[in-house]
């Protein structure tokens, strides 16, 4: 098991999410970001209203280190227009040899 992990961002919009992920690169939280755009979302909102609500969004895909979650997840936050943004992360079992160096080294 590597330490890097692949975080999940709902975002507003690709704009939304070129913004954020711009903020994570600068920073040095992320390493790599992709956005995958027009992503239909169906989800309960309000809380406890039991109702299904409909948008469309972009994903931010953030390829990072376990270490950078913290300090990852408050920045998230601090920029995003949604009141709770999903933001999830995946752990990565397995990572090409180059690629996880490269990842390493640029976060360090």
């Amino acid at each position: 098991m590597s330490d890097a992990i692949l975080v999940i961002i709902s975002c507003s919009d690709k704009s939304q999410a070129e913004q954020i992920g711009e903020q994570l690169l600068k920073k040095k939280l992320a390493a790599c970001t992709q956005i995958v755009h027009a992503v239909d979302s169906m989800f309960l909102w309000p809380p406890h209203k039991n109702q299904i609500d409909y948008a469309q969004e972009a994903l931010l895909l953030v390829k990072t280190l376990d270490n950078k979650w913290k300090a990852l997840e408050k920045e998230i936050i601090r920029v995003h227009s949604y009141e709770n943004p999903e933001i999830i992360a995946l752990p990565l079992s397995h990572v090409a040899p180059k690629y996880m160096a490269w990842l390493q080294n640029e976060l360090s």
